[in-house]
């Protein structure tokens, strides 16, 4: 089904924006071709990995908006036979016409009253059927794959979306800077720091300051090589306990 518009969610901004002007282009291309003609898109790297993450937006978009038609027609159809019986009736019995024409104004008034879609009152987001956090976890993936591993596996990807859930993203990313810091960006040793931090119960950003201040207080000088060894032997601890 070929549509004249569709919806741009403002997380789709917030993971492309980021992109290198070349996949930034190819991306959003691919996303309109899709929403708009169906057309599928041959795709590999990071443009492929972003529209893979937003498609499923795009295609219950295309679902909603199909079956909006569906019943607007139906609506329509309804409408319409009940017209014509009414103009049969008139024909047929004219001692009824008054009482016809009183019922079929207050038909039309009733559905004066009703919005646009049949009363569909609903955002464009949650139309979508796309929930805050989502859009959340769609954005710390695209930003893993911008800045981390563009050739990301699924599976890797499954558990960070875990992890923002239970974390939040504003952790996933701070887990992302210290593995380029450490110049270490595997998923095991971001997925070390993450477990750690998750069996310490950090649930947010807050938590991990609150936690590195504990640990600072603790530690005396010389911080910043103890910390990095340590995030090292977190890391193969907990790579090795999985």
């Amino acid at each position: 089904m070929k549509r004249e518009q569709f919806t741009w969610y403002r997380s789709y901004y917030e993971a492309l924006r980021t992109l290198p002007a070349k996949d930034f282009q190819i991306a959003v291309l691919a996303i309109c071709a899709y929403a708009l003609d169906e057309e599928v898109p041959d795709l590999s790297g990071v443009p492929n990995s972003v529209f893979t993450l937003i498609r499923p937006t795009l295609d219950s978009g295309r679902n909603k908006a199909a079956n909006r038609l569906k019943k607007q027609k139906t609506n329509q159809e309804q409408t319409d036979n009940k017209q014509e019986q009414t103009r049969k009736e008139k024909e047929g019995e004219g001692e009824r016409e008054e009482e016809s024409e009183r019922e079929g104004e207050e038909e039309n008034d009733m559905l004066k009253i009703l919005p646009p879609g049949g009363g569909n009152t609903k955002s464009p987001a949650a139309a979508a059927g796309v929930s805050p956090l989502s859009s959340a976890v769609a954005m710390v993936q695209a930003d893993y794959l911008n800045r981390v591993n563009a050739a990301a596996s699924p599976a890797s990807l499954d558990e960070l979306a875990g992890f923002v859930e239970a974390m939040g993203p504003d952790c996933c990313r701070r887990a992302f800077d210290i593995a380029l810091d450490e110049r270490i960006p595997r998923w095991s040793y971001i997925r070390g720091i993450l477990q750690d931090r998750q069996q310490r119960g950090v649930k947010c950003l807050a938590d991990w300051d609150a936690l590195d201040n504990q640990r600072r207080g603790r530690g005396g000088n010389g911080q910043r090589g103890q910390e990095r060894k340590s995030w090292t032997d977190i890391c193969e601890e907990m790579e090795g306990a999985t």
